[in-house]
């Protein structure tokens, strides 16, 4: 009977606990910029999103989307401040994730869906022709604005990208979340001691071999992440892009929009072969920037090099039809496709 009443204690412990962290984490990272409405068939749903910088003559706007367990500020941190002075640049909230609310509608964890509630908003804030920058999770969702909008864009970024089904199953802890009750239970007592417990070694694992910036949690306010709602929304993008992807991959070669892919080649979360190189090969035209000996995170580590890959897009200028290999020091290879 005492353990009984010690482990209810300590299931209500870890409740009050993780509600306080939710709330602590709300008032510490409160929304950024501003919200976008969302009508049918996404409402009620409103979509955060930071607006900085002015259009300019011959310069398209860009729109930048997060990857999984993240947030736009990920991107307020690194690209934003890079492309602001040179164009407009609109970063959001992917559904469910920071600030965005998640909405009612079933697909709602279909890249292909999301695509459309960022296009949505981008219509509403006078957005035309945008090039669509996504990384990692956020690539996909990129890729499917590429296929269903491509008269509206100006070109895509498909950085650090997951684009192709996988080997491999997804993380034990994702299962749980969409398991009925007991992911319920789940969200509301252990992800909070969870990410505490693991929440450093995985962004070293992210950034390796690169170095994490120093403060990198706090920058993103990556706390956010593990408020339920926001956790919620996570596990299920991640739980159904595998088979999403097998679907939307089989017509990546109908994409002809211009189009950049860059990756590191050290990138040991999202595999640039299975990934990024398939993409280039399957998409005619499209340039392939290879990162030697950067990981997963280039917006980060090699930001000047991704600020001009997706600037030259804003510009117009066609991208180079092969691959393009960038050294740690500098130096520049290129290889036309054969």
């Amino acid at each position: 009977m005492i353990p009984l009443v010690l482990f209810a204690l300590l299931i209500a412990g870890l409740a009050v606990w993780s509600a306080v962290a939710a709330a602590r984490a709300a008032r510490a990272f409160p929304p950024e910029g501003e919200f976008v409405e969302l009508g049918a068939p996404f409402a009620p749903a409103r979509l955060h999103h930071v607006d900085r910088g002015a259009q300019r003559p011959g310069v398209a706007p860009i729109i930048l989307i997060h990857g999984a367990s993240g947030n736009l500020r990920d991107m307020t941190a690194s690209l934003v401040p890079a492309l602001e002075e040179q164009t407009r640049v609109i970063a959001v909230d992917r559904p469910g994730h920071g600030w965005s609310t998640r909405g009612p509608h079933p697909d709602i964890s279909d890249p292909a869906m999301q695509a459309r509630a960022i296009r949505e908003a981008a219509r509403q804030l006078g957005v035309e022709r945008p090039v669509v920058l996504g990384h990692s999770w956020g690539a996909a969702v990129a890729a499917a604005y590429a296929l269903e909008f491509a008269n509206e864009i100006s070109g895509v970024l498909l950085l650090s990208g997951a684009l192709y089904p996988w080997p491999g199953d997804i993380a034990w802890y994702h299962k749980v979340v969409g398991t009925p009750l007991v992911g319920d239970a789940f969200l509301r007592t252990l992800t909070v001691p969870g990410g505490s417990l693991l929440a450093a070694a995985g962004i070293r694992g992210n950034f390796h071999p690169d170095p994490a910036p120093e403060g990198y949690a706090g920058t993103i306010g990556l706390p956010l992440l593990f408020r339920p709602s926001h956790f919620r929304a996570n596990s299920a993008d991640t739980a159904g892009l595998k088979a999403r992807l097998a679907v939307q991959s089989l017509r990546y070669g109908e994409i002809a929009v211009p189009a950049i892919v860059v990756t590191g080649n050290a990138d040991y979360t999202v595999s640039p072969k299975i990934h990024s190189y398939a993409f280039h090969n399957a998409v005619a035209g499209s340039e392939l920037v290879k990162l030697k000996g950067a990981g997963h995170m280039p917006h980060h580590s090699r930001r000047e090099i991704v600020a001009d890959a997706v600037l030259r897009l804003a510009r117009g200028e066609t991208p180079f039809d092969g691959m393009v290999t960038i050294y740690a020091d500098g130096s520049v290879e290129r290889e036309a496709r054969a």
